[in-house]
């Protein structure tokens, strides 16, 4: 400003606000309106911060999944506030990094704490903003919520981790990329040292390389699919103990990523449970086979099952013969008997229910042969479903052989017990008898020498003498028995027991009808032994031999001497029909 004389007097100053006019140009309105609108429109939460972490601008979306307002945030709080990531405010802080390195940082897991508590888990994606001199003068980080993705994770991870088998991903280069808890057990590691390594260290070269092939070979149409049983060292224990598995795998793409899919069951136990079934299976079978008792096992249809060694020699089939041919086993066990058998084991009075005790039935051996066995049955079942029966007999002919043995054994005793006392009898006879006898002799005698010039009554004397000469030798042969020492062994001949005992048993009432013929060998040596035992046997065997006649028929009695074998054989024939088969 001048003054009249145009002099500097002073001068005047007009200041404008530049930004408002230039925002109230309508291309640079139109501009921030626009970037405005694309950042409150952005689909993903997001906010920017400035050189100290301070939050200089966040989106709806960005509210809505903190539950903070940008009022109460923008120029005030930090995004450590916000987020609470358990790495806010170490050197992990992603924004950090990315303002750092100037590069920027996506796809990193965090789990963020809303403001209600919440916890929520986010993918973040971070860079940073510079001005125009290339300055960092901020951060940006985008936030995007994977709640379903890490729910369906965790139900998918639950599910692998219920399962008892071992489940392990690898992608092409052959890099684990997901793996169970069975798997990290049966590999012996924990997951997360498994997660990202190579599947070289863990697994079998050999399988490795049939991942490999797999995967080189799948395309989108043609999935690989293959089941094989595979080994894998155990975790403890020596370097060649092994364990096996029925492996499964698969490859296919997902997206243009080919991945494949490794799938172990654990078979040792089972494989081992197998062998010791099968031992003890083989260890049944093998005391059923050797069981000297029969053992048979049908089905609900009558159909045998099993047909053991026993039941083989008892019955005489084969059981080749019997097992899936019903009509043999119908031969030997006929249908009254297995309906009787069927209804006793049903009931409670032979037994519990659905057992047998045991019991006496006759079976038919294949040649026609009654066979009496100490048979025993049970009722197999499964719940309550009847599976089919096992029956298990003894066969009982050589224990009634032994039976009757015995009670012939009984029989003989007690006539042996008879002759012993007869001999003890004919002992006290004997002496009585011996004394009247010398009497008639003498008398008789006399009687001889005074008439002896009358023929006809001498030869009535000597009648007399003969028959009571006859009686003495008789008497004195019974003193011999009942004087036969026991227990002594001395030497002796055995023809001359033998006619001792024919001689004694002769007269016996047993003995009128019986022809007693004796074929003795004259030179017979002397043998030692106890001669009142071998008489004892002598007169049993004649006496039972007599029996078997039943008191009418021939008796033959021989005696040789084998020089060949130094020994003596006797003979005992009789008519009689003989021992029963």
């Amino acid at each position: 400003m001048k003054d009249s004389a145009d002099a500097p007097l002073g001068c005047v100053a007009i200041l404008r606000d530049a930004p408002q006019d230039l925002f109230s140009h309508p291309q640079i309105h139109e501009r921030l309106a626009m970037l405005t609108s694309i950042l409150e429109n952005f689909p993903t939460p997001f906010f920017t911060v400035d050189a100290n972490l301070i939050i200089t601008h966040m989106n709806q979306l960005m509210e809505r999944l903190t539950g903070y307002s940008r009022d109460e945030v923008v120029n005030r709080m930090t995004c450590a506030n916000v987020l609470s990531t358990a790495q806010c405010n170490t050197c992990d802080c992603l924004l950090k990094q990315a303002m750092e390195t100037r590069q920027p940082i996506s796809g990193v897991r965090r789990s963020i704490v809303a403001r209600s508590g919440k916890v929520i888990p986010v993918v973040i994606n971070a860079s940073l903003i510079n001005d125009a001199d290339g300055n960092v003068i901020g951060g940006f980080e985008a936030v995007r919520d994977i709640t379903p993705i890490a729910e369906a994770e965790q139900k998918i991870s639950l599910l692998t981790d219920m399962t008892q088998e071992g489940i392990m991903m690898v992608d092409e280069d052959l890099r684990v990329i997901f793996v169970n808890t069975p798997m990290s057990e049966i590999l012996g590691k924990a997951r997360e040292h498994l997660l990202g390594t190579e599947a070289a260290v863990s697994l079998p070269k050999q399988l490795l390389a049939m991942v490999k092939d797999m995967l080189e070979r799948v395309d989108q149409e043609h999935p690989q699919q293959l089941r094989f049983c595979s080994t894998i060292p155990s975790i403890s224990g020596p370097v060649r103990q092994r364990r096996a598995f029925e492996t499964c795998m698969a490859a296919a793409l997902i997206g243009n990523r080919p991945l494949a899919c490794l799938y172990f069951r654990d078979l040792s136990q089972r494989i081992e449970i197998e062998d010791q079934l099968r031992k003890t299976n083989s260890f049944l079978e093998n005391i059923i086979r050797s069981s000297v008792d029969g053992i048979v096992v049908v089905d609900t249809q009558g159909n045998v099952l099993m047909f053991n060694e026993g039941a083989e020699n008892i019955l005489g089939y084969r059981a080749e013969d019997v097992i899936g041919h019903p009509e043999a086993f119908r031969q030997f066990y006929n249908p009254e008997l297995a309906r009787e058998i069927m209804q006793r084991m049903r009931s409670d009075q032979y037994g519990p229910p659905g057992k047998l005790n045991t019991t006496r039935v006759t079976f038919v051996r294949q040649d026609g042969e009654e066979v009496p066995v100490n048979f025993s049955a049970a009722i197999i079942t499964e719940g309550e479903r009847e599976l089919g029966s096992v029956g298990i007999f003894s066969d009982m002919r050589e224990q009634l052989r032994i039976r009757r043995e015995l009670e012939q054994a009984r029989i003989q005793l007690m006539q042996s017990e008879k002759i012993a006392s007869l001999g003890r009898l004919a002992a006290g006879v004997a002496h009585e008898i011996n004394n009247p006898l010398a009497g008639i002799l003498i008398y008789a005698d006399m009687l001889m020498k005074e008439l002896g010039d009358q023929p006809q009554w001498s030869q009535d004397l000597q009648e007399i003498i003969d028959q009571t000469l006859r009686c003495k030798q008789i008497v004195t042969r019974l003193l011999e028995f009942s004087r036969q020492p026991l227990g002594q062994r001395v030497p002796f001949n055995s023809n001359d027991l033998l006619d001792r005992c024919v001689a004694l048993l002769s007269h016996q009432p047993l003995f009128h009808d019986v022809e007693i013929l004796l074929d003795l060998q004259s030179d017979l040596p002397d043998i030692v032994g106890d001669p009142g035992q071998i008489q004892q046997v002598f007169t049993n065997i004649i006496i039972n031999a007599a029996n078997a006649m039943e008191a009418r028929g021939r008796l033959t009695i021989s005696s040789r001497f084998n020089p060949e074998e130094s020994e003596i054989v006797l003979g005992f024939a009789d008519t009689g029909p003989g021992v029963p088969a």
